[in-house]
């Protein structure tokens, strides 16, 4: 199952739109060079990495981990 789901570019003034979601802390990540858009949550307790390769979003990477 994938966390990040596409999100619809408009392409008449190239925009992205989400609401904001009480509760959760979101990321939207917006890669002009592919013309891709994705929103993932972020983890309760971790980190939420972006990775890049070539100048291009590759991979979103979560680290997650739980309070004692």
């Amino acid at each position: 199952m994938r966390r990040a789901q596409e999100l619809q570019i408009d392409i008449d003034n190239m925009t992205v739109s989400h609401p904001v979601v009480p509760g959760k802390v979101l990321v939207i990540v917006i890669d002009g060079v592919q013309g891709k858009a994705k929103v993932a949550e972020a983890v309760e307790h971790g980190y939420t990495i972006i990775e890049t390769a070539k100048g291009k979003t590759a991979r979103i990477k979560y680290e997650e981990s739980e309070l004692f």
